[in-house]
């Protein structure tokens, strides 16, 4: 039978020991805890309120620790990521709970970036093993040489989350001048005799490029019994080609932007024994840009201007197809200027010299009369091309009525001003005035 007295006591001890149990529970979720940052590689000193036991390193692979008393140690950032250390007292009770954190070296990036983008507000902080950059740039240029920085400090880990204060578009003017000159001269002698006996003689075939004479002397007269004509041919051609493209375009800083004023014309191409099939190749007008704000102020300009046109004259026929030829003139350069300034980014100057002579062996080397057994003719040829560039920053414009309208300047006639007074376009208002480039 069980004592009533050691039954109370009994009940006691428990109560006592539950107390004891809840009250340690009870102060579980108030341990003191704490986070300290630390940067990879780098060591950072702390200082503890009480005597330390034994420090448990969670993740040792993480961190490096070092006691250096009983109330103090270091700790250095060995891979980036998060641990905790449990701090236990000389009675191996635990006291306090601290959270690491392990990151990248933020001090020397914050200061890599005042450095090189001094007019910049750009912060960097610790962001999901990598590094998080904010704040507001100029230029996009400048927003892209911040993560490049960022990136020695965590490749492929930079997050940007970087505004631009303005969004800014250039506008690229390209000036494509091209002058040909041709002179041409062509002049031949044909000689022919003949006489009842059957004897005929025949120099020349006019002249040298085959082409018809502008205009023709012939004379005519008997020796004897012989007939003598003689016929003199002569061609002289002057050119003048001018060609000029103004292509203008507008792109965003950073963004490349294509422009094409033009056309397509069917190409063969094989593509397999007794097979063709068309492809479609491009002329005209082309322009690719790509305009960059330098954190300076000057722009970097990336520009690609080609002017070309189908030439005829070159033509040749494949199978069946006539293949026109295509003459170009293109440039691809990077420059840097500023905002209004122009800059020559190509320039030629070609001159070309043909002369031919056509003669009768040892009569036309005759002094005086070697001229009437020879034809001559020469050719010059001169190419001047320019190519200029001028960048200029933009804004939108307020009203529509201020950007350039070339049909303000030029209107459709009325029927009534087609038929009976001729006209193919009717002058615009008086105020419309075209913007010149």
């Amino acid at each position: 039978m069980l004592n009533p007295g050691r039954m109370a006591r009994a009940i006691a001890a428990l109560a006592g020991a539950l107390a004891i149990a809840g009250s340690a529970a009870a102060q579980e979720p108030d341990m003191a805890t704490r986070t300290i940052t630390v940067a990879k590689d780098k060591s950072a000193a702390f200082r503890l309120d009480q005597p330390v036991g034994e420090i448990v390193v969670a993740q040792p692979d993480m961190v490096q620790l070092v006691a250096t008393t009983d109330h103090g140690f270091y700790i250095r950032g060995k891979a980036v990521g998060t641990t905790n250390l449990l701090i236990y007292d000389r009675s191996h009770h635990l006291t306090q709970v601290v959270d690491v954190q392990v990151g990248r070296d933020l001090t020397s990036l914050q200061s890599d970036l005042v450095a090189a983008l001094p007019r910049e507000h750009i912060m960097a902080a610790n962001f999901a093993g990598g590094v998080l950059l904010s704040g507001e740039a100029s230029t996009s240029a400048a927003a892209a040489r911040a993560a490049e920085i960022a990136e020695h400090y965590a490749p492929k880990e930079v997050t940007s989350q970087i505004t631009l204060k303005a969004a800014q578009q250039i506008m690229v003017e390209v000036r494509v001048l091209e002058i040909n000159r041709t002179a041409l001269h062509d002049m031949g002698f044909n000689l022919t005799a003949q006489n009842g006996s059957g004897l005929n003689i025949a120099t020349g075939t006019g002249l040298i490029t085959g082409s018809a004479p502008a205009g023709a002397i012939t004379v005519g007269g008997k020796i004897g019994g012989t007939t003598v004509d003689l016929t003199l041919q002569a061609l002289e051609t002057k050119g003048l080609l001018r060609t000029l493209a103004r292509p203008n375009l507008t792109a965003m800083s950073g963004e490349e932007a294509t422009f094409l004023a033009g056309g397509e014309f069917p190409y063969p191409v094989p593509a397999g024994l007794g097979q063709v099939t068309i492809e479609f190749r491009q002329y005209g007008v082309k322009l690719k840009v790509t305009p960059t704000i330098e954190p300076s102020g000057e722009i970097r300009l990336k520009v690609a201007p080609e002017v070309s046109q189908l030439d005829s004259a070159h033509s040749i026929q494949i199978d069946g197809f006539l293949l026109p030829s295509l003459d170009i003139s293109n440039a691809s350069t990077t420059v840097e200027l500023k905002d209004g300034q122009s800059f020559a980014i190509a320039g030629l100057f070609q001159q070309s010299y043909n002369n031919s002579v056509s003669q009768v062996p040892a009569l036309g080397n005759l002094p005086v009369l070697g001229t009437l057994f020879r034809s001559a003719s020469y050719e010059r040829q001169e190419t001047e091309l320019a190519i200029l560039v001028t960048p200029r920053l933009m804004t939108p414009a307020d009203h529509i009525e201020s950007l350039p309208n070339p049909l303000a300047v030029a209107q459709e006639p009325s029927a009534i001003d087609l038929i009976l007074a001729g006209m193919t376009e009717k002058p615009g208002p008086a105020n419309a005035h075209p913007q010149t480039p």
